[in-house]
């Protein structure tokens, strides 16, 4: 059975600038789907024309493929309670939320049913304390 999975914004940057994780990102064996705050990381991390129009290409090609995940009603509420439960055990700065896409990234997977794959397993570790979902280190 394929695996159906969200990479984190830190597993496209080791693809995309270091040929990192070939072996994570074949399509043989898993389902891939794009999370709008993953593309957006790395839209804000995009420098100059090679690396836009290589992100107008990739986004181009999970919107085709019916595989950009946007947030349903429900899980925008979930976004929400989750937030507030980090920041009452003081785990999200509400001045600073570092962590916010992260939350928006675990529970979008959650919303389709996928696996978040991520080289930040910290941040999503914190998360997983107040919000179910799955998730695991690149490398297995």
């Amino acid at each position: 059975m394929q695996e159906i999975v969200v990479f984190d914004t830190s597993v496209y940057i080791g693809v995309f600038n270091k040929g990192l994780f070939q072996d994570q990102i074949n399509g043989f064996n898993k389902i891939m789907y794009l999370v709008h705050p993953v593309l957006h990381e790395l839209w804000i991390g995009a420098k100059g024309k090679k690396e836009i129009n290589h992100l107008i290409r990739f986004g181009a090609r999970f919107i085709k493929l019916q595989r950009l995940v946007v947030p349903a009603a429900s899980t925008q509420i979930l976004i929400g309670k989750a937030c507030q439960k980090l920041r009452l055990s003081g785990k999200l700065d509400p001045s600073y939320p570092r962590i916010y896409n992260d939350v928006c990234i675990a529970l979008l997977a959650r919303q389709i049913g996928a696996t978040v794959v991520t080289r930040n397993i910290s941040d999503f570790e914190k998360i997983h304390k107040v919000v179910d979902f799955r998730f695991r280190d690149v490398i297995m």
